[in-house]
């Protein structure tokens, strides 16, 4: 679309209205949103230009495009599909404007994972392209439809490829992108060995490294390690790994992110245990994951997009994404199963408060802490203590800046739940108390000072007299206070904090908290062997032994069975490092059970010796009658570096 042509729409005469009409359009077509949205919105206005004319629906979905383009995607997809089918009717002349909004729209619901809407835009905008021009709309339908069960990927990928072989000159580079995605669709197909010849053939099509390694160039070899692992054939997929810098990253170590959950098994999201896929996704250099997308997945849509949905909530601490080479925050891959654990396993002491605090709250879900912050900021300004109050919660419960930023915003939060703000009931102020003091960073102090100091803080916040009338916010402060495993100077002092809980009577009998304290008061008699007593407590929680399995406290790590031996012999010759999450049951004996990795990194490579690993792993004996399980479906991350190439395997203790 240009200019000229957008002149002849104008709906009137007059210069003014004429000359702001052309305006608005050649900044449109510059791409200069920022020129263009005032006065598309001044032409919106114009009482002269009438809704249901051309030049209206015309106006609509330029000034649609341009919002889309700015970030303003709700209110501007919103005017371009007011506008588009009175411009798709219009003829040739608004065809190219039409292919654009079209694809526009189409990468919009592919974004969110609206598979059939985006594919009927890339269809609409493909009926008005020919020749070359169709080869972007058809690498987008081809990779929107990889995962389905007719032939619309690999026809688009066939046709790509031969426009890209037509004329006298062929252009590689294009054939080998075409091949690459071609692979994919195969590998995905489970046509294994033919998705692995067209990915070679990629290779061959490709230009050399020449020493460096482009991002395309190291996800191709990341896709033929791929492929050569799914024919057994280890050796060459390691070499290929290898070359992919996959597991390289020298003096910057790629770690877990501080929020990290595979997708759930189960109905609503269609996935089953044995369900597998490889992850494509991009870090922000906040630490955010901008875009995820599934690359292999032995399942449909719907399964590949539940499982890059589920990266796509991915955050990591801004100090750790900096340290990421850019080149990797671009592009990295990880493998992943669904998780088989409703959280995080095991109920905490923490969440009968915070089911409080969202009663008066609410709150979505898998926010990033940088959104928290911005909402308690605005709020500050506003002078709205309540709603500052409450972001400020939030932020300390997802938090993954410095210990001195979490700690300023804490303080602020504490002052606020103390300052008997109207707006702010008790219970809330109370529960915000316990929450911000919780999530305390424990600065200027290391080991076992670290633990006395936050189990003292916490015990004098449960004696404050104000909050020694709540017994909700006192029993959760005391259950948190308690260590899971308390060193021997402490233990006769946190066994007394449990039994303040357990036998705290303002509490309903069955309450979650006292049944907290009870179990672990029940394992502790276990472990000194007063078996009775131990019976005594289980009986008292009115828990059966599967409903405890669910909700008992984990029980505390006793040997994490890292060694030497535990790194894979292949990655060590290769130089590979990585980290891997483990699902697991833990029985009562303190032995787990059950072992799955959930999340990899590199894919492939750490794999089984994670689950093996944590085959090995041992926490503390739990009290169960029957001797079944003392805690399902729990879960321990695993890393595996090679400091001065000497291999170390070291287990990341989760948060008590």
């Amino acid at each position: 679309m240009t200019a000229p042509a957008a002149a002849q729409t104008a709906p009137d005469a007059r210069p003014d209205l004429q000359t702001l009409f052309n305006a608005a359009t050649q900044a449109w077509v510059d791409n200069d949103c920022a020129k263009a949205l005032p006065i598309f919105a001044q032409l919106a206005d114009d009482p002269r230009i009438r809704p249901g004319t051309l030049p209206y629906a015309a106006i609509a979905v330029r000034r649609g495009d341009c919002l889309i383009a700015t970030g303003q995607t709700m209110q501007g997809e919103a005017l371009v599909q007011q506008g588009l089918p009175q411009l798709s009717r219009a003829g040739e002349d608004f065809s190219n404007e039409v292919v654009r909004v079209e694809q526009r729209l189409g990468n919009l619901a592919a974004a969110r994972w609206d598979h059939d809407t985006a594919l009927a835009h890339y269809k609409a905008a493909l009926a008005l392209l020919k020749g070359q021009d169709r080869s972007q709309t058809l690498m987008w339908l081809a990779q929107l439809t990889s995962f389905d069960s007719d032939n619309q990927a690999l026809d688009a990928a066939e046709e790509g490829y031969a426009l890209a072989s037509a004329g006298p000159k062929p252009d590689k580079h294009a054939q080998g992108m075409w091949q690459m995605v071609k692979g994919r669709i195969l590998l995905n197909r489970g046509r294994v060995k033919e998705g692995r010849a067209a990915l070679e053939q990629a290779l061959k099509l490709s230009p050399g490294t020449n020493g460096r390694l482009s991002v395309e160039e190291a996800l191709l070899r990341a896709d033929l390690a791929q492929a050569a692992m799914l024919t057994k054939d280890r050796e060459t997929a390691y070499r290929y790994m290898a070359e992919s810098g996959a597991g390289r990253l020298e003096k910057s170590l790629f770690t877990k992110a501080g929020q990290m959950e595979p997708p759930m098994c189960g109905p609503d999201t269609g996935l089953e245990p044995e369900d597998r896929a490889v992850v494509e996704f991009t870090i922000s250099d906040q630490g955010q994951v901008e875009s995820a997308r599934t690359v292999y997945a032995n399942g449909s849509y719907a399964k590949a997009s539940a499982f890059a949905r589920a990266v796509q909530q991915w955050v990591w601490p801004r100090e750790d994404a900096a340290r990421i080479p850019e080149f990797f925050r671009i592009a990295t891959r990880v493998e992943i199963v669904c998780t088989r654990a409703e959280g995080t396993g095991g109920i905490s002491a923490l969440n009968p408060l915070l089911t409080r605090f969202s009663q008066w709250a609410p709150a979505s879900d898998g926010l990033p802490w940088s959104r928290w912050l911005a909402a308690a900021e605005v709020a500050q300004k506003a002078g709205k203590e309540d709603a500052e109050l409450a972001a400020l919660v939030r932020l300390a419960l997802v938090d993954l800046r410095g210990a001195q930023d979490r700690l300023a915003s804490i303080e602020r939060g504490l002052v606020l739940a103390r300052g008997g703000s109207p707006a702010i009931p008790a219970e809330a102020a109370h529960a915000a108390l316990v929450l911000l003091e919780s999530s305390r960073p424990q600065t200027g102090h290391k080991g076992e000072d670290r633990e006395r100091v936050a189990m003292d803080q916490l015990l004098a916040l449960a004696d404050d007299p104000a909050l020694a009338q709540d017994a909700l916010a006192q029993d959760s402060a005391l259950s948190i206070a308690a260590p899971r495993r308390p060193r021997s100077d402490q233990a006769e002092r946190a066994r007394a904090v449990l039994i303040r809980v357990a036998q705290d009577q303002r509490l309903a009998e069955h309450h979650p908290l006292r049944q907290f304290a009870q179990l672990r008061l029940a394992n502790e008699a276990a472990r000194s062997g007063d078996l009775d007593k131990a019976g005594q407590w289980f009986a008292a929680t009115g828990l059966t032994q599967e409903q405890c399995a669910l909700i008992g406290p984990r029980p505390a790590l006793t040997n994490n069975n890292s060694a030497p031996s535990h790194f894979p012999t292949e990655a060590l010759r290769y130089g590979f490092e990585g980290w891997a999450r483990t699902e697991f049951d833990i029985e009562a004996n303190g032995h787990t059970a059950q072992v799955r990795t959930v999340i990899a990194y590199p894919p492939f490579v750490f794999t089984d010796a994670a689950r093996d690993m944590f085959t090995g792993v041992r926490y503390q004996p739990s009290y169960r009658p029957e001797r079944g399980a003392a805690c399902s479906a729990s879960s321990d991350f695993v890393r595996f570096v090679i400091p001065g190439n000497i291999n170390t395997v070291k287990v990341i203790k989760p948060k008590s």
